[in-house]
C-alpha cells in the first residue's frame, strides 16, 4: 500500500474516535524515546503544571530524563487574525497560577473525546506504521470552534476562529536528537469568512530548576529564570539565573519557530528569496516578554484579544531590555513569560490549510559552566555566553536539520530525511555479586542508512556513568565509554575487531527471545551504588556526514550491584548471614540526597520472601518492610528522585529511606532488626547504628 493512501488510512481511523457530538476527554501523554520527557494535551497545551507540587507522574520538559530538572511549567500557541475588520485571537494556553482547567479562561481549544493516536517507525514498536514520521510520533486533534463545554461556558470565548487543529510530535532516539521534539501544527480555517493578517504565537511559561533538589515553592521557585533569544536561529531560551539549588546540572530550555507551509511556499525568513519570489512579504519572526505578576510598560501582561494580537504583530522591544531579562533572576524578579511569534500570513480563506513548524529544544551547558551555583555570580556573562550556549545551538541546528530532510531535484524536499545511525542493539545485564555482565546482539551489523542506501555500521561502544552521576543529576548524559569495538580494516577506527566479546553461540534468557551475540563482562563494581549502562551502534561516516552513532539512552539501564537472592538463609556459614551497610550509618552519606526524605540504608543477604523489622533497644517496632525479589523495584523516595524504572536490583537487597512508620526521622542511636524468611520461617537477627 502506498503512503499516501497508509496516511489516508490513519486519518479515517483516527476520525472513528471523533463524533462530532462528543464530550471532551482530556488526555495527557509524554514523549518516551528520547532523553527529553515533555508532555502534550489533547487540548493543545504541552507540559504538566503540576510537576513541581506533585513530582511522581509524568515529565513537564525534563531533561536529562530521570533527572529531575524541568523546564516548563505550561506551553501552548496563540493564533490571532481580523474576520470582517474584527481582531479574534484564540489561545491554548495564558498565564494562569493553576495551569489549565476546563472552561477556565484562555484555554480556549477542546476535543470531541478524541484521545492521542502514537505510531511509530521502529518495527519492533507496539505501535509500528509504515507512515510514522519519527520513532514516536504523538498525534492530536482540538478545535477552538466551542464556545461551552457540556453546561460551562469557556469564560472570555465568544468570538471563536473555528480553527481545526492537528498537533503533531516527532521523537527520535538517535544520539544527535535525543534533546528535542518536533512540532506540527496543521492549521484549518473551518469557518465561513477569510481570516486575514494572521500570526501564531507559542506562548510559553519555562523554568529552569530542579524539582528534587530545591525547597522552594511558590513564586520563590519561579523567579529565579534568566532568559535570551538567539536571533539567527529564532529561538528564545531560558536558564537558571539565580537559584541557590546545589547539587545541580545547568541547562537550557528554548522554543524554536522553525519554519511553515503557506500556498506552497516556506514562509519564513530562512526562505526570504522564495517568500518575495512568489509575491509575499517576508514575515517576522520574533519574541516578546511579560512578567507573571502582571507587569507594567514594556512587561505589560497582554489581557484581551487586541492586546495578544498587538504583540504577536508588533515588534517588542528587545535590545533595550535584554540586560534585564538576562539578569533579573538574580535578584529574584526572573519571571518572565515567553512568546515567540511569526506573521502576516496575509489571508487564510476559509476551508484551506496552514502548516506551523516549532520546536522545543534543550541542553546541558558545557562541562565548565556545570556546579556553578547561579545566585552566587553577579555578572550574567559567566553563567550565559556564547560558549555556553554552544550546546544549545548544536541541538538546535540538529533540530532543523531534521525539519529540513532532503532537497529534491525538483526543489521539494522531503522532510525528516537524514543520514541516520545503525540501528538501537538490544542490549541486557546479568549482575554476579560486583560483576554486571553486559550482553547485546548483532542487528545493527545490516543497517542501511535511508540517504545512503548503504550499510555502514562501524562499530560497538560501550558506556558506563561515575559513581555519583545519579546524585549529581548527569547519569543520562555523562556516562563514558569504557570500550570500543571495531570493524577491522575499514579504516574508521582501531580495527579491533570482535573476537574479544563475540559468544561462540548466541545465547537467550527465560522469557526474553532476543539472540544475543556478545559479552563484555565489568567488575569491581560497589554494592548499593547506581551505575547507567548502555551500548551503542556508529557508523563511518564520510566527507559530508560525521560519524552517527545511536543515544546512550536508547537502550539504557540502571544497573545496583549487590547480593542475588539467599538461598541458604537458614545456614550457619558465615557469607549467609543477613547483614546492613553503612553500618554505622552516617547521616548524608555519599549516595543520599539532600533531603531527609532521599536517604537510604541497605539490607543485604535477603531470601527471595522476606519480612524486616527494624525495633528500637526498648523494642518498639519503628519499621516493617516486606521484600519479594521478583517483584521489588526500590520503594524509598531515593529511587523516584535519583533513578529510574529501566533499573535492575541485586534481588538479594532492599533499601530503607530511615523513616518510621509515622514517617519521622530516626534519631542517633542503636537499633535492632530482625529478617524472617516467609518461606521457610527462619529469622535472623542483627544491629546497626545512626551517627548524626
Amino acid at each position: 500500500m502506498k503512503k499516501a493512501a497508509m496516511l489516508l488510512l490513519v486519518t479515517l481511523i483516527f476520525s472513528l474516535y471523533s463524533p462530532s457530538n462528543a464530550q471532551q476527554v482530556f488526555e495527557r501523554k509524554a514523549t518516551e524515546v528520547s532523553n527529553l520527557g515533555i508532555s502534550f494535551t489533547n487540548v493543545g497545551t504541552i507540559g504538566r503544571p503540576n510537576v513541581r507540587n506533585q513530582p511522581v507522574g509524568p515529565p513537564s520538559m525534563e531533561y536529562p530524563r530521570g533527572s529531575g530538572t524541568e523546564h516548563l511549567f505550561e506551553a501552548g500557541f496563540w493564533l490571532g487574525a481580523s474576520v470582517g475588520g474584527q481582531i479574534r485571537v484564540s489561545t491554548s494556553a495564558v498565564t494562569n497560577p493553576a495551569g489549565y482547567s476546563t472552561g477556565a479562561a484562555g484555554f480556549e481549544f477542546t476535543n470531541d473525546g478524541t484521545l492521542f493516536l502514537e505510531v511509530s517507525s521502529l518495527e519492533e514498536s507496539p505501535n509500528f506504521s509504515p507512515v510514522a514520521v519519527s520513532h514516536q510520533d504523538l498525534i492530536a486533534e482540538f478545535s477552538d470552534s466551542r464556545t461551552i463545554i457540556g453546561q460551562q461556558p469557556i469564560a472570555g470565548h465568544e468570538n471563536p476562529l473555528f480553527a481545526d487543529v492537528r498537533l503533531e510530535s516527532y521523537n527520535w532516539n538517535f544520539g544527535f536528537s535525543e534533546a528535542l521534539t518536533i512540532v506540527r501544527y496543521d492549521i484549518t480555517n473551518n469557518s465561513d469568512a477569510r481570516w486575514d493578517s494572521v500570526y501564531f504565537g507559542i506562548y510559553s511559561d519555562m523554568v529552569v530548576r530542579n524539582i528534587n533538589t530545591t525547597l522552594e515553592t511558590g513564586s520563590a521557585f519561579f523567579n529565579k529564570g534568566g532568559t535570551g533569544y538567539i536571533d539567527s536561529l529564532y529561538a528564545l531560551y531560558m536558564f537558571d539565573r539565580g537559584s541557590a539549588d546545589n547539587p545541580r546540572t545547568n541547562t537550557y530550555s528554548s522554543s524554536v519557530i522553525m519554519g511553515t507551509e503557506y500556498r506552497g511556499v516556506e514562509f519564513h525568513p530562512r526562505r526570504a528569496e522564495q517568500v518575495q519570489n512568489a509575491g509575499y512579504r517576508v514575515p517576522q519572526v520574533g519574541p516578546s516578554y511579560w512578567l507573571f505578576s502582571a507587569g507594567t510598560g514594556d512587561f505589560q501582561r497582554p489581557t484581551d484579544d487586541l492586546e495578544r494580537y498587538s504583540l504577536m504583530a508588533t515588534e517588542w522591544p528587545l535590545e533595550e531590555n535584554r540586560f534585564r531579562l538576562r539578569n533579573d533572576g538574580y535578584t529574584a524578579n526572573g519571571n518572565f513569560i515567553q512568546l515567540n511569534s511569526i506573521g502576516p500570513f496575509p489571508e487564510v480563506e476559509a476551508g484551506e490549510t496552514i502548516t506551523i513548524y516549532i520546536s522545543f529544544v534543550a541542553a546541558l551547558m558545557p562541562s565548565e559552566f556545570q556546579g556553578i551555583i547561579p545566585s552566587t555570580v553577579s555578572n550574567p556573562d559567566n553563567v550565559d555566553n556564547p560558549e555556553s550556549r554552544r550546546i544549545l545551538k548544536e541541538n538546535i541546528g540538529w533540530a532543523y536539520r531534521l525539519y529540513d530532510g532532503q532537497e529534491n531535484e525538483d526543489g521539494t524536499r522531503t522532510r525528516f530525511l537524514v543520514p541516520e545511525p545503525p540501528l538501537v542493539p538490544r542490549m541486557r545485564v546479568e549482575l554476579d555479586a560486583g560483576t554486571a555482565s553486559v550482553y547485546w546482539d548483532n542487528r545493527a551489523e545490516s543497517s542501511v542508512d535511508p540517504v545512503t542506501e548503504e550499510e555502514d555500521f562501524a562499530g560497538y561502544r560501550i558506556y558506563r556513568t561515575k559513581l555519583g552521576d545519579d546524585i549529581r543529576g548527569t547519569i543520562a548524559t555523562a556516562a563514558d565509554v569504557i570500550r570500543d569495538f571495531d570493524l577491522p580494516g575499514d579504516g574508521s577506527g582501531f580495527g579491533t575487531g570482535f573476537d574479544e566479546v563475540r559468544l561462540p553461540e548466541p545465547v537467550t534468557f527465560p522469557g526474553d527471545p532476543v539472540e544475543y551475540h556478545y559479552r563484555y563482562d565489568v567488575s569491581g563494581m560497589l554494592s548499593g551504588w547506581q551505575y547507567l549502562f548502555a551500548v551503542t551502534a556508529y557508523d563511518r561516516g564520510d566527507e559530508r556526514t560525521p560519524q552517527l552513532e545511536t543515544s546512550i539512552n536508547a537502550n539504557a539501564v540502571r544497573v545496583f550491584p549487590g547480593t542475588a537472592v539467599n538461598e541458604d538463609f537458614n545456614s550457619s556459614d558465615e557469607q549467609y548471614k543477613v547483614g546492613v551497610y553503612p553500618n554505622p550509618y552516617r547521616v548524608n552519606a555519599a549516595w543520599d540526597g539532600g533531603t531527609p526524605f532521599t536517604r537510604k540504608i541497605m539490607f543485604y543477604n535477603l531470601p527471595r520472601n522476606a519480612q524486616i523489622r527494624v525495633y528500637t533497644l526498648a523494642g518498639e517496632v519503628v519499621a516493617t518492610l516486606n521484600h519479594d525479589a521478583d517483584t521489588y523495584r526500590g520503594d524509598a523516595r531515593w529511587f523516584r528522585d535519583f533513578s529510574a524504572d529501566n533499573r535492575i536490583l541485586p534481588g538479594g537487597e532492599h533499601a530503607w529511606d530511615l523513616l518510621s512508620e509515622a514517617n519521622q526521622n530516626l534519631t542517633t542511636g542503636l537499633y535492632l532488626y530482625t529478617v524472617q524468611d516467609l518461606d521457610s520461617g527462619g529469622v535472623q537477627r542483627g544491629k546497626f547504628a545512626i551517627i548524626k
